[in-house]
């Protein structure tokens, strides 16, 4: 039976049976763009999910192609970020006027924080370090004290080193211990050994030698570091010499006061001219007093 255009038009959705036109009693491309009303399909007569990802080309649907104001991007928080797998940072974005990068606390509420380092604490004495509210990080650096120096130039070995980065986050309070200087003595005495400096039980470095204990004649033996991610020796300190007084070990952050003349200015006036932890500076010839080794330390850096 043949069907004309006419007779074609007289049918409508209501004259056919539901399912009976199939996708495959339909020619590819026979129902094309041209052949739909402007507006003839609406959101109303798409049912949901019916049109899959796989059935969209790609760049189908362009910028030019969606209604203004058809995606609401009003809202405050933005979830499902981006991944980090998929090259994104797996945090959340806000919407609105801020457009920044934002962090969220335990319960996943934004906050305005961006992170990073938020304070730098130095302690030269016993102390306890109390963690403030939101620090999740710390870098911690120990320095042992510095051992004391001697006559004839025998100079103090320095505090060993360590250093480490710690998760605080179930972590409230960290007891401090700072390893006192050695005592400078005149020539044929054993000198003092530097103390021991540590946070909590986490790390902790040894305090460096006094001069003449390992041997006469000899400068003191530096400490060493323990427990953290990097642990170092201090330096030696110097030997015997007749020319004048020796330096004490140099330390992680920096050198021991200056060596001085029989005529000069003495060491004991010059010892707490040095870097924490260094070792005590040798008096030249006997009759005078080597320099009091430098106290440890203990620096805190705290991160959000």
């Amino acid at each position: 039976m043949a069907f004309s255009y006419e007779g074609l038009q007289k049918i409508t959705g209501e004259g056919l049976v539901d399912t009976t036109i199939v996708t495959a009693d339909v020619a590819n491309s026979t129902i094309d763009t041209p052949k739909f009303d402007t507006g003839a399909i609406t959101n109303a007569k798409i049912a949901n999910s019916s049109i899959p990802v796989g059935d969209i080309a790609n760049e189908a649907i362009t910028s030019d192609k969606l209604a203004n104001n058809s995606i609401d991007l009003s809202g405050d928080k933005i979830t499902n970020a981006l991944s980090g797998s998929k090259g994104g940072t797996g945090l959340a974005y806000t919407g609105g006027s801020a457009r920044r990068n934002i962090r969220t606390n335990s319960s996943g509420t934004p906050t305005t924080d961006l992170g990073g380092l938020s304070a730098c604490r130095v302690y030269t004495g016993n102390s306890t370090w109390t963690k403030p509210t939101g620090v999740t990080r710390i870098r911690v650096q120990v320095i042992g004290g510095g051992g004391g120096g001697t006559g004839h130039g025998e100079a103090g070995g320095s505090g060993g080193y360590a250093e480490e980065y710690l998760n605080v986050t179930s972590i409230s309070s960290v007891s401090i211990s700072i390893g006192g200087g050695g005592g400078g003595v005149n020539y044929h005495n054993s000198a003092g050994n530097g103390g021991t400096t540590s946070f909590g039980p986490y790390l902790s470095a040894s305090g460096g030698e006094g001069a003449r204990r390992v041997g006469g004649h000899s400068g003191g033996r530096p400490g060493i570091g323990s427990g953290g991610n990097l642990n170092i020796y201090g330096g030696g300190g110097a030997g015997h010499t007749h020319h004048g007084g020796g330096a004490g070990g140099n330390g992680y952050f920096g050198g021991s006061s200056i060596g001085v003349h029989d005529s000069g200015p003495q060491v004991s006036n010059r010892e707490g001219q040095a870097s924490q932890g260094t070792g005590g500076t040798g008096a030249p010839r006997g009759r005078r007093r080597g320099g009091t080794g430098r106290t440890g330390m203990v620096v805190v850096w705290e991160y959000k």
